[in-house]
């Protein structure tokens, strides 16, 4: 059997028992399963190997289907497939002018491996055609997608490079596939593209997008209006001056797994406009500077779990109903969790909810209502979100605080209307402190002059409580710090008493140990 042959049969294959598993078609005991399978593995027709080193299109005119053109170095120009072939290159590039398409592929079982192809308007176009295999090309400079699939099902495109396409004008793709389905878009790098790594627009339903890296694009994966049914793993998505991945208008009942997406500009998984129903599982999620994960505008229904979602300005937002998270590990964000509809952070005893870094609470108890005496793991108070969120069974584990109170002391802690207080605190913090100072609070929250300017010596913030504009009274002595991420510690150093002169006594000062 030829190449050709064995590469066409083989994603055959794979297309076909993908479509039986996701559509509940044949199954795999049945004797018509058997039958379709044994026509796709049959050997084909032999085939001429066939040399060239010069006018590439006039060596496909003269092929016969099935024949290997192996393709010798040079420069060759704009090409069209109209017949089953493979082209093996070997140094070869293929380049066309801004308005043409390079490699324009219009028949079934076309494969297509080892170019440079440049500077075309599209790089390799696929347009209606199935089990086209396209490995080991590399795309660069093209006007608009580096590779498309047009109307395209089947095929398998693996182990290219579609970089720095679309760089002019409003700029485009690495990858585009448009009313494509049951393809497998398979280890290809997509990077440097003027606006999307990979783009499925409108319905790209039940295709494969695994170990691809989508880096220093616009949106590393961009899928838009009825893309359904798809299979997202193993992805890098980073560094993209937009997000990692993007979902819009509809984009449903898809599979995002697995995943690792870290340092985009804005998100690393926005789900908008009905995007409901999307499974979020198992992804590494860091550093994405406004949200690691954003769900709204109707985008219902959606399950997110087990992921690890850190080091953002907010974790996860909601603004959207019935979406389900348990799981998950949220550690160092600024705003763990922001939820503006109505959702579910935790599943059933003893499954469990999330793990929040900064969840204070003690685990001593167990049970469904947290009142047997014995750790499960799970803390005893539920973690509030807000109002009208609550995680009622948060996963205990490694709970940190961004910044966190390691010595204290108040001295003294009563003295009379005139003297001062010294206040010391010590600090530990991932980030830089920015600002750090300590309010006297009275009975009206904030007394006239109780305010402590916190300076740093010695790796010890210092400072001064000047009592002579005070009234008398006790005093809750409130530090605030925080970061240059935006993470704020507010929490008591202790009380004070300031008497009236001639009425108080002295009472030694109070050194706090660790907390």
């Amino acid at each position: 059997m030829t190449i050709s042959c064995v590469k066409s049969s083989t994603l055959a294959l794979l297309t076909f028992q993908r479509l039986c598993r996701s559509s509940g078609g044949l199954r795999s005991g049945s004797y018509l399963y058997y039958i379709v399978i044994a026509a796709l593995l049959l050997p084909c027709a032999s085939a001429a190997t066939v040399q060239v080193s010069s006018d590439l299109q006039a060596a496909i005119n003269a092929a016969a289907p099935g024949d290997i053109l192996q393709v010798a170095s040079g420069i060759y120009d704009k090409i069209e497939i109209t017949k089953s072939l493979s082209l093996e290159g070997s140094g070869a590039t293929i380049r066309a002018g801004d308005k043409d398409a390079c490699v324009r592929v219009r028949s079934d079982k076309v494969n297509i491996s080892g170019f440079l192809v440049r500077d075309g308007f599209y790089g390799i176009s696929l347009e209606n055609v199935t089990n086209c295999y396209i490995t080991g090309n590399t795309v660069i400079r093209c006007t608009q997608p580096g590779i498309m699939l047009k109307f395209s099902n089947g095929n398998f495109i693996k182990h290219n490079n579609a970089s720095f396409n679309g760089l002019g004008g409003e700029g485009w793709y690495g990858i585009y596939l448009t009313n494509s389905n049951h393809n497998l878009i398979i280890d290809n790098s997509a990077i440097g593209n003027g606006a999307y790594g990979i783009n499925l627009f409108p319905s790209c339903n039940y295709n494969t997008i695994r170990g691809n890296v989508l880096e220093r694009n616009m949106y590393g994966l961009y899928m838009f209006r009825d893309c359904t049914n798809n299979l997202i793993e193993f992805n890098t998505m980073s560094r993209n001056t937009n997000s990692g991945l993007d979902m819009r208008f509809n984009s449903r009942d898809n599979q995002i797994m697995n995943n690792t997406i870290t340092d985009n500009a804005v998100a690393g998984i926005t789900l908008m406009e009905g995007s409901g129903r999307n499974t979020i599982k198992g992804n590494d999620l860091s550093g994405n500077l406004r949200y690691d994960i954003q769900i709204q505008s109707g985008s219902d229904n959606n399950t997110v779990i087990n992921n690890n979602i850190s080091d953002s300005q907010t974790g996860i937002f909601l603004d959207s109903k019935g979406n389900k998270l348990y799981g998950n590990r949220l550690s160092d964000n600024v705003v763990q969790a922001d939820d503006r509809g109505l959702n579910s952070w935790n599943a059933v005893y003893p499954l469990g909810g999330n793990m929040w870094s900064d969840y204070l609470g003690q685990d001593k108890m167990s049970g469904p209502g947290q009142d047997v005496p014995g750790s499960d793991r799970i803390g005893d108070e539920p973690y509030k979100i807000n109002e009208h969120a609550v995680d009622q069974y948060p996963l205990m584990g490694n709970q940190v605080q961004p910044i966190k109170i390691i010595e204290k002391s108040l001295d003294p802690l009563s003295t009379m209307v005139g003297n001062n207080v010294a206040v010391k605190v010590k600090l530990k913090s991932k980030y830089d402190l920015g600002s750090v100072v300590v309010h006297a609070m009275g009975s009206n929250r904030v007394a006239p002059g109780g305010y402590v300017f916190m300076a740093l010596s010695g790796g010890v913030y210092q400072g001064t409580l000047a009592t002579a504009l005070m009234d008398p009274g006790k005093y809750d002595l409130e530090l605030n710090a925080k970061d240059e991420r935006g993470n704020e510690l507010k929490v008591s150093l202790g009380e004070i008493e300031i008497t009236q002169r001639g009425a108080g006594t002295f009472s030694p000062s109070s050194n706090g140990g660790s907390q």
